[in-house]
């Protein structure tokens, strides 16, 4: 995603000055610059958890002006004679609310209930923290503009989400990206008077985890990436990709395929597919005869729905045999659109992703349009286009982090991934492990998306090991299943 590399250049050289070496001429420390700790009062809010609202600066560059609240909440561990230290987890998305999800989810951390204040903060913008408002757009979802042709008309639909957040959210629509969100944890871990903090980040999680890591090392105990991002793709791209959109640069198509055709080998080689023997030929066709020239939305939301999840896969395989060309009528079949795929995103989505992330032109994106679909025939202008809405985004943070990834750190990261993740690949996971200053990487055998959707008591049992001590190696490869 991105503009042009010289402005890249300009922005990585400001950012690394002002959080590695000497700062640039003029430019504030890039920490939380001298901003109050906040006073944050812990309350009850349902069965163990401790709810609190913590007030922190909108803008690090003017730590004593306007502020936000953000929402947070914990788990205290239950063995405070044996605490270790606090656990902080994001759900990434990003826009997802970590609050909500840490109650709905906290079961998975039962291992580190006992040793660990198990906490997470709605990043600003997201949840009960500052959310994004879009006027018009401030629904759940936002559309992706689809068609087969880019035209300017596509481009200007694309740009009205942006438009939109900007005159209803205004100027903190420009300090949204995720470094500003390290910045808010680092300031609430000096509330809490903690000298390190442990980290757990799921799939943009890791984006947030690996920033704070980088922003903060001293202050970094141990992290774990469950569906890492490329943190270089993400942010700006290799050298010599900078001009393709960011999934293009971290290689979604390409895993996509291979976790949709690796479900299909494992379909065929099984008792009872639905799709027979050759089901890679059979669901080829189906795909071919969806739409004519096209592909259908509905059946590839549908496939991806299930690559995420191993446990929707024999339903996918019943749906793809009902819709197999000469197949009779079915109650299951799929309704089919003649319009291409794009994955809808939320306004907090877009206000982070497109703040994160260097997005390149419309015009380089429509090259890559054409490139893809040709290499990728189902999914290749869907990748090429998630980020749509990023073109031109109206909001800059100047604060936001693109790297350097290499700070060293007090233990390896533990990186966790699917071996068929269609979603955050593993090879993005292997990238990222070459980014950081150490990293252990876990391959979980299995088609899904993190293991909140590929689940795995080998790959539990490694992450809660690490976390209390994380300098026992991890293992290198893990069964699926509980």
């Amino acid at each position: 995603m991105r503009s042009p590399a010289a402005v890249v250049v300009l922005v990585v050289a400001v950012l690394v000055g002002a959080c590695g070496g000497a700062p640039a001429p003029g430019t504030p420390p890039m920490g939380t610059n001298g901003a109050p700790v906040p006073t944050v009062d812990w309350r009850g809010c349902g069965g163990p958890f401790q709810c609190a609202d913590v007030t922190v600066p909108l803008d690090y560059r003017q730590p004593g002006g306007e502020t936000i609240s953000l929402a947070a909440v914990r788990l205290p561990a239950t063995d405070p004679a044996a605490r270790v230290g606090t656990l902080v987890v994001n759900y990434g998305g990003p826009g997802t609310p970590a609050v909500s999800s840490l109650r709905r989810l906290s079961r998975r951390f039962d291992g580190l209930r006992a040793r660990f204040d198990i906490l997470a903060v709605d990043p600003r913008g997201t949840g009960a923290s500052a959310p994004v408002d879009c006027g018009p757009f401030g629904g759940d979802r936002v559309p992706a503009p689809v068609g087969p042709a880019r035209t300017p008309e596509f481009w200007a639909s694309a740009a009205e989400p942006g438009r939109a957040c900007l005159a209803a959210t205004g100027e903190r629509l420009r300090h949204l990206s995720t470094a500003n969100a390290s910045r808010d944890v680092d300031l609430l871990r000096q509330a809490l008077g903690e000298e390190q903090l442990s980290l757990y980040g799921y799939s943009y999680g890791t984006y947030s985890a690996a920033t704070y890591a980088n922003l903060f090392p001293a202050h970094t105990r141990a992290m774990v990436l469950d569906g890492s991002l490329d943190l270089v793709a993400n942010a700006a791209g290799a050298p010599g990709t900078e001009r393709q959109p960011v999934d293009v640069r971290a290689g979604v198509s390409e895993a996509w395929e291979e976790a949709f055709g690796v479900a299909l080998d494992r379909c065929a080689a099984g008792p009872g597919c639905p799709l027979g023997p050759e089901a890679r030929v059979r669901a080829t066709d189906v795909v071919a005869a969806a739409a004519a020239g096209t592909t259908s939305a509905e059946l590839v939301a549908r496939i991806d729905r299930a690559l995420q999840t191993e446990g929707r896969l024999p339903g996918l395989m019943r749906s793809l045999a009902a819709l197999a060309p000469g197949a009779p009528p079915s109650g299951g079949r799929i309704p089919l659109a003649t319009v291409p795929w794009a994955p809808e995103h939320s306004p907090s989505y877009l206000a982070i992703q497109c703040t994160d992330a260097v997005t390149p032109s419309a015009a380089d994106m429509d090259a890559a349009v054409v490139a893809e679909q040709a290499a990728h025939p189902i999914v290749g202008a869907s990748t090429a286009l998630n980020h749509a809405m990023c073109v031109d985004w109206p909001a800059v943070d100047p604060d936001r982090y693109l790297g350097p990834w290499n700070a060293p750190l007090a233990a390896p990261a533990l990186m966790v991934n699917s071996r068929h993740d269609p979603t955050t690949p593993l090879i993005d996971a292997r990238a990222t492990a070459s980014q950081l200053s150490a990293a252990h990487v876990l391959v979980v055998d299995a088609i899904g998306h993190t293991t909140l959707d590929a689940p795995s008591r080998c790959a539990a049992d490694a992450y809660t090991a690490y976390l209390l001590d994380p300098q026992v190696p991890p293992p290198e490869q893990c069964p699926a299943g509980l």
